[in-house]
């Protein structure tokens, strides 16, 4: 057994297919947001937990929480605008303590509405990927999503 053999099995399954699906969103995101310089297109993470979604129904019959960890994954150039938001934030005037409280606020809100933004799309692309592989021929399907 090779070294990347024992390190795939140590790995819990859900967590494999979300780092697929989010390394495939991570590429088309960061490239999206170089090009425009001011919009992060989540699109690619939505694509990416469509797969990740489809590959864990299929798998291992289940897509539970694939989303959320894809978006987390594919999302992250929201890193990228937390440095734009930062070398902003530089040039804001007044006292040092509502400076600091003004950038340290932004960030949380920023971090948590990108990110957040990000694990919705990537759960609403599991969802969808999870309610196509269950509507594939050979499989017992109730039909719903979710």
């Amino acid at each position: 057994m090779s070294g990347t053999e024992s390190l795939l099995r140590s790995v819990p399954r859900r967590w494999r297919y979300a780092v697929i699906g989010g390394m495939l969103a991570l590429p088309a995101t960061a490239f999206g947001y170089w090009q425009t310089g001011s919009e992060l297109s989540l699109s690619p993470v939505l694509c990416g937990g469509l797969l990740a979604g489809y590959l864990a129904e299929r798998r291992i019959g289940e897509s539970h929480g694939v989303g959320i960890r894809t978006g987390l994954i594919g999302g992250s150039p929201v890193v990228w605008i937390l440095f734009d938001v930062l070398s902003m934030a530089s040039a804001l005037a007044g006292p040092v303590w509502f400076v600091t409280g003004a950038t340290l606020l932004t960030v949380v809100v920023v971090a948590a509405f990108g990110f957040g933004l990000a694990a919705l799309f990537g759960t609403v692309g599991a969802k969808i990927g999870s309610w196509l592989a269950r509507k594939q021929p050979g499989r017992s399907t109730s039909g719903s999503i979710g």
